[in-house]
């Protein structure tokens, strides 16, 4: 095997491993926007249900928090009528 040769090979692996952790950290973005939104949601929710809610006041803080998921993940919905 040539210097030359393996000097490639080295190249090679450098560039393509590059281009790898470039492209994972490119495919994160949406990930990491979304999250970022979710944690908006979770504290915007927690703070108005802890300050506006008046029958959700004296609930624990674990109580509060797991109302305030069920909202950001669209678990709660509001009831649809159905008039005939």
């Amino acid at each position: 095997m040539s210097p030359n040769k393996n000097q490639n090979i080295i190249k090679y692996c450098i560039i393509t491993s590059s281009t790898s952790i470039v492209l994972i950290f490119i495919s994160l973005i949406p990930i990491s926007k979304k999250a970022y939104y979710w944690n908006q949601c979770f504290k915007k929710t927690y703070q108005w249900i802890d300050k506006n809610e008046m029958e959700l006041r004296n609930w624990d803080k674990a109580s509060k928090e797991s109302v305030a998921v069920a909202v950001c993940n669209g678990a709660v919905y509001e009831p649809k009528v159905d008039m005939k």
